[in-house]
C-alpha cells in the first residue's frame, strides 16, 4: 500500500480551512444566521417649549339678550291682540310696528265711565258756582266741586293716555334690535301691563353660561372668555366675563355667568361653549402627538446624541395643540413627534428631512 507524502496532506487541510472560513462568513458564524442590522426609526422632532399654561374652565350656554338692554313691550290696559306684525328673532328698526291692539269691552266701559264722570263733575261745578254767587252755597262746597272736576279730568286723561279712548292702537319698537320672546297669539285677551313680547337692543347680546358652583368661585368680571358656537366650531369670539352670579339656578343647579357677545353675528338662542381663563402658571409644553400613553402610564421620547431616550412624564393642562408635561426634561430639548410610537428606549433615529 502506497503512503501519501506529507505535503499533499497539508495542502488538503489548508483548502478545507479556507472553505470553512468562507462558509462561516456567508452563514453569519457558527449559528448559521446572517447578522441582523441595527434597528433605526424615521421621526420628526419638535422642541420642548417653556411657556405660560392657561388654567381654564369650560361651560355651555346660549346667546340671550342683556337684561340691561332689553325692553318688555306691554299695554297699560286690558287689550285684545288684533295683529302680530313681527315674530321671534326678527330684526326691527327703531319705531317699527310690532303689534296692533284693540280695547276689551271692560276697557271701553271704564273709559266711558271716566268721560261721563268728568262731564258730570263739570256740570255740578257750574251749579255750585251759581249757588255760591247767590250766597246759597258755602266756600267748602265750591272747593269740593272744583276738586271733583280735577279728579274726574285726571282719571279720564289717564285712561286716554293708556289708549283706552282709541280704537286700534299700534305698539312700536322702542329702539333698533331683535324681537325676543313673543308671549301672545292672535285674539288673546291680555290683562293690563302683561308682557306681549320683548325687544333686545342691537349689539346687546350676551352669552349666558351655566357653571358648576365650585368652578364659578374662581371666576371674576373681566376674565378672558373664548366663545365657540356648538354647531360651528370654526368660529371663535374673544370677549370677557361680565357678571358672575352668586345664586344657584334651582332647575340646573348651576351658577349663571354672562359674557358680552356684541356684533358676533350669533342668533338669539344659539348654543355656545365658553372657555374662561381663570389663571396661568409656567410649564413645559410639547406637541400632543409626542405624548404616548399606555398601561404603564405616560411617556415621550427625547432624542439625545442620535438616540431615543424614554422619559416618563405626568401630563397637565391642554394649551391649544400642545399639552403640559412634568418630568426629567428641559426646555429646548427635542422630542419625537411623528414616528414616536415605533420607538424603543435607546433606539437610533433618523430625522425626517435630513
Amino acid at each position: 500500500m502506497r503512503r501519501l507524502k506529507p505535503w499533499p496532506i497539508a495542502a488538503l487541510a489548508g483548502v478545507a480551512a479556507i472553505v470553512a472560513l468562507i462558509a462561516w462568513r456567508v452563514l453569519g458564524g457558527a449559528g448559521g444566521q446572517p447578522e441582523a442590522p441595527t434597528p433605526t426609526a424615521l421621526v420628526t422632532l419638535a422642541p420642548i417649549r417653556s411657556g405660560q399654561v392657561r388654567e381654564s374652565v369650560s361651560a355651555y350656554g346660549v346667546i340671550a339678550g342683556s337684561a340691561a338692554a332689553s325692553r318688555t313691550v306691554s299695554a297699560p290696559r286690558a287689550v285684545i291682540v288684533e295683529r302680530l306684525l313681527v315674530g321671534p328673532g326678527q330684526p326691527v328698526a327703531a319705531g317699527a310696528a310690532l303689534v296692533e291692539l284693540a280695547n276689551t269691552p271692560a276697557t271701553q266701559l271704564a273709559f266711558r265711565q271716566a268721560s261721563d264722570a268728568a262731564r258730570f263733575a263739570a256740570t255740578d261745578l257750574e251749579r255750585v258756582r251759581r249757588l255760591y254767587d247767590q250766597h246759597l252755597a258755602a266756600r267748602d262746597q265750591l272747593d269740593a266741586a272744583q276738586k271733583a272736576v280735577a279728579d274726574a279730568n285726571a282719571a279720564r286723561a289717564a285712561q286716554a293716555q293708556a289708549g283706552a279712548g282709541a280704537g286700534l292702537q299700534t305698539l312700536r319698537a322702542p329702539f333698533a334690535g331683535i324681537v325676543g320672546a313673543v308671549t301672545v297669539a292672535l285674539g288673546d285677551h291680555v290683562a293690563a301691563d302683561a308682557p306681549l313680547m320683548t325687544v333686545v337692543a342691537a349689539g346687546a347680546l350676551v352669552a349666558r353660561l351655566g357653571v358648576e358652583p365650585a368652578k364659578a368661585a374662581r371666576m371674576a368680571a373681566g376674565q378672558p372668555v373664548t366663545l365657540t358656537p356648538v354647531f360651528d366650531r370654526a368660529r371663535r369670539l374673544d370677549t370677557s366675563v361680565g357678571i358672575v352670579g352668586r345664586q344657584i339656578d334651582p332647575a340646573t343647579r348651576l351658577v349663571d355667568v354672562t359674557a358680552a357677545a356684541p356684533s358676533s353675528g350669533l342668533a338669539l338662542g344659539d348654543a355656545v361653549e365658553g372657555e374662561v381663563t381663570v389663571g396661568a402658571h409656567p410649564g413645559l409644553l410639547v406637541p400632543r402627538a409626542a405624548l404616548i400613553t399606555d398601561e404603564a402610564g405616560s411617556h415621550l421620547f427625547v432624542v439625545r446624541a442620535g438616540r431615543a431616550r424614554e422619559v416618563a412624564v405626568t401630563p397637565g393642562l391642554d394649551e391649544g395643540d400642545e399639552v403640559e408635561v412634568a418630568g426629567a426634561l428641559q426646555a429646548g430639548e427635542r422630542v419625537a413627534v411623528e414616528g414616536a410610537y415605533q420607538l424603543q428606549d435607546g433606539m437610533a433615529v433618523r430625522i425626517a428631512g435630513r
